[in-house]
């Protein structure tokens, strides 16, 4: 379930860019992980903005009761990005499964001067050299996000998983209304995958809210397996904007 959860939490990012800028706004947003059938948690992300158009980006799970027996309440994952000429590029990245072991932690740190990511995941040391648009699994869809905020659509993602570089489709399949837990939305499905993966990702952006994902769903072998959806989105304070929780 912890894979589940990790696939989602790559999947999310922030709402709102100022306007005439490439701001993004602070906010909070809580979702719910339903895995094959089964309602496995809530999912917290927070987005805080630091200085030089730089954002720290943190997720963190409250497991339910029987997801408790894998999943850590104390798991968390962050990235610290920086979005300006160059467009969005991760500083550093981080992710921590609340246990004792560091076998499933990872840190990162993107040197852009030096061409290079190093660090160590799952206890084994990576070194690679970074090629534009490289992200990680955090950052990768705020640059989504920025590219469909400024109208654009968005290039096939590359991403840093571990000691490899993945490539992932990012593709618009069709507009459609939709239900969830927030309230009820018109949103862009598109559908994420990488070549050789059973799995395909289905990503529904709301424009009313930025373009941010309101359910996500894991499909394998075109089975639902797993579900993500919206509950609420909040603004941060300071933020400069009204509460967009339903």
């Amino acid at each position: 379930m912890v894979r589940y959860l990790v696939i989602f939490l790559m999947l999310l990012a922030p709402p709102v860019l100022a306007e005439d800028s490439i701001s993004l706004t602070p906010y909070t947003a809580t979702y719910a992980f339903h895995y094959r059938g089964f309602k496995a948690g809530l999912i917290h992300f927070e987005l805080t903005p630091k200085a030089d158009n730089t954002y720290v980006y943190t997720t963190r799970v409250e497991p339910g009761m029987l997801a408790r027996l894998v999943v850590s309440p104390d798991a968390i994952e962050q990235t610290v990005v920086q979005i300006d000429d160059h467009g969005v590029r991760p500083l550093s990245w981080m992710s921590e499964d609340g246990k004792s072991s560091t076998d499933d932690d990872g840190k990162l740190v993107f040197d852009w001067a030096a061409q290079r990511v190093s660090g160590t995941v799952e206890d084994q040391t990576v070194t690679l050299p970074t090629r534009p648009g490289l992200q990680d699994r955090l950052s990768m869809q705020i640059a989504v996000l920025v590219a469909l905020l400024q109208d654009a659509p968005p290039a096939p993602i590359t991403m840093i998983d571990g000691d490899r570089i993945k490539l992932y489709s990012y593709t618009y399949k069709k507009t459609l209304q939709l239900d969830t837990a927030a309230g009820h939305f018109n949103t862009l499905l598109y559908e994420s995958t990488r070549h050789g993966s059973s799995r395909l990702k289905r990503i529904y952006h709301a424009p009313a809210l930025g373009y941010l994902p309101v359910r996500l769903e894991t499909m394998r072998k075109g089975k639902r397996d797993s579900v993500l959806e919206l509950m609420a989105v909040t603004p941060k304070e300071g933020a400069g904007a009204g509460d967009t929780q339903n």
